[in-house]
């Protein structure tokens, strides 16, 4: 085979053989694609060598995540946390002390505060991760649309 040519034998204690890439592609592209390609793979977090090689070996890099969407994500698993340990401090409780605690309106409404705030936070990041191309509304700037500003 082609490529066994190309691995190197295993060094001693590897588990994984050591790939030498020595073969050279060369393609010429206008200023415009280079700006495409590097702006690509700077969004995948690749450098445009692993990049193209991974799109002409049928591979589609995913973008990472930009700096609002982790935040996003962050945000979620905290109000998970809440909500598990919510769940957990009912679990706790006995069904007698589940009844008054229910039927005592200054703690449910505080209760329903809380969880409203978690619902809401975790809606707005499922609508945000679900239109991630779309812009911010009372955009008018023709370049902010295309750049997802």
């Amino acid at each position: 085979m082609a490529h066994e040519e190309d691995t190197p034998k295993q060094q001693s204690g590897q588990e994984k053989p050591v790939v030498r890439r020595d073969k050279v592609v060369v393609t010429k592209v206008t200023s415009q694609e280079l700006s495409i390609i590097k702006s690509n793979a700077e969004q995948c977090g690749m450098t445009r060598s692993d990049f193209i090689r991974a799109r002409s070996l049928g591979y589609k890099p995913r973008q990472r995540l930009s700096d609002t969407e982790l935040d996003g994500l962050r945000q979620l698993a905290t109000c998970r946390t809440d909500m598990v340990n919510f769940a957990n401090a009912l679990h706790g409780l006995t069904d007698n002390e589940k009844i008054k605690l229910f039927r005592h309106q200054p703690t449910m409404l505080d209760w329903y505060e809380k969880v409203a705030y978690v619902t809401n936070s975790v809606t707005d990041f499922l609508q945000s991760a679900q239109t991630v191309n779309s812009y911010p509304a009372g955009t008018t700037n023709e370049e902010a649309k295309e750049e997802g500003a």
